[in-house]
């Protein structure tokens, strides 16, 4: 996986922030997602994705609580962050139209996951890319992207999995993978999901620092 190039990480001012009171499942069983669509690549079909991510996560036992983002959004948690889930047309540092969605590598977890769209609808064989998605791709890419988010939410919240030979966390993801009847997250990377988010602290102990979210070229 590439890393974002240094406009996009320095144009997203990302602070995490979490309720500092929740009645919550136990820590370890919950991961906190911020969805963004700065670019409105995915019209109305929010909530496809969220169901789609959800029964992924919910496949290894990990629920999925959602908030929507926008410019501006506050969004943030030091101690049990939240990940950035953000959607744009296409990767800005212009890597190769092979790459659908990244996240910047390192040895802690990282609180964004990239997801480029045109890339995605590429996979699919959606053309013209040019066009906004028309009514009958979007139920197509509702799914892909999902899948494509998923995976980057893997690597964003355990850095030290590896890609898998099958399912969600091969390292290249397949038109007939996306559309596919189900993705499923393989038991090492699952594991490595669940250790992480064990290791961290009850939403209920995070404090409150709100900050604005931007976005690069808004």
């Amino acid at each position: 996986m590439r890393e974002p190039s240094a406009t996009l990480l320095a144009a997203l001012a990302v602070i995490l922030v979490a309720p500092a009171r929740a009645a919550s499942p136990p820590a370890g069983t919950t991961v906190s997602l911020v969805w963004f669509d700065p670019e409105d690549m995915l019209p109305g079909a929010f909530e496809d994705a969220r169901q789609e991510i959800d029964a992924i996560f919910g496949g290894i036992g990990v629920e999925v609580r959602w908030r929507r983002g926008g410019g501006g959004s506050p969004y943030v948690s030091p101690e049990r962050p939240e990940v950035a889930v953000i959607l744009l047309s296409e990767d800005r540092s212009h890597g190769p139209s092979s790459v659908m969605g990244l996240v910047r590598r390192g040895d802690t977890p990282s609180r964004v996951a990239w997801v480029f769209v045109n890339n995605v609808r590429t996979t699919l064989s959606h053309l013209p890319l040019k066009a906004r998605p028309g009514p009958a791709e979007i139920p197509e890419l509702a799914r892909a992207v999902a899948r494509v988010a998923a995976h980057e939410v893997v690597h964003a919240i355990a850095p030290e999995a590896p890609h898998a030979r099958n399912g969600l966390m091969n390292e290249a993801l397949s038109r007939r993978f996306l559309l596919g009847e189900s993705a499923t997250i393989d038991a090492r990377c699952a594991s490595a999901v669940l250790l992480r988010l064990a290791a961290l602290p009850a939403p209920r102990e995070a404090s409150i620092a709100p900050g604005p979210v931007s976005f690069p070229g808004f």
